[in-house]
């Protein structure tokens, strides 16, 4: 058992650290930190790194639980999100098979952050054909040592892993980033993405 943060198309990175475990748990009790990945993801465009952040609303300030963090509808986030991700990726490979399905899952009503997100997480193990089950926490489990939720939910961490080339719609003139989201090689290379979360032996 692993404890993971409920992330918004989490980086490959994550999905990498998530795919070596046959369950997670989600936490959905920990007090919601800001600038995470909990809200918000990387695309490469073609003007470089984009972040896409959902606005949120935390009734209980910084001592609000991720299960209670709630998404707003007052702004028209979905739509700038799904044309940032329409514009990145309507040229990549997969992007007419993958494409109406990242549609519905950015344009999904739910208005509960940890269940929008999971809803997602679910989508991408099925994609990749993951052998990963995934439940929330019923409590807090305090992190240990690296622990994934330092590791990979916090804007501006880094990990050893370094994700294996592939032709990008908009190649990085720095390289690969081991933070953009998994939806950067899902796009590009499809159900092939699998082979770079579970290498082969």
């Amino acid at each position: 058992m692993a404890v993971f943060p409920a992330t918004y198309f989490g980086s490959i990175a994550y999905f990498r650290e998530f795919a070596q475990h046959e369950r997670v748990i989600l936490e959905a009790k920990e007090h919601f930190p800001k600038q995470s990945y909990r809200n918000r993801c990387d695309i490469l465009g073609a003007n470089g790194m984009l972040s896409l952040s959902i606005p949120v609303i935390r009734p209980n300030g910084s001592k609000t639980s991720m299960d209670l963090v709630s998404i707003p509808n007052t702004e028209n986030w979905r739509a700038r999100h799904w044309r940032s991700v329409k514009s990145a990726y309507q040229s990549a490979p997969f992007f007419d098979y993958y494409g109406m399905e990242v549609e519905e899952l950015i344009m999904n009503p739910e208005n509960n952050l940890l269940k929008y997100n999971t809803q997602i997480i679910e989508r991408i193990i099925s994609w990749l054909d993951l052998e990963t089950t995934i439940e929330h926490s019923s409590e807090f489990h305090p992190p240990i040592e690296n622990d994934p939720r330092d590791l990979l939910g916090r804007k501006g961490t880094t990990t050893p892993f370094e994700p294996a080339p592939y032709i990008q719609v908009f190649p990085s003139d720095e390289g690969f980033k081991q933070t953009v989201s998994i939806l950067d090689p899902i796009m590009c290379i499809g159900p092939l993405t699998r082979n770079m979360l579970i290498p082969r032996p």
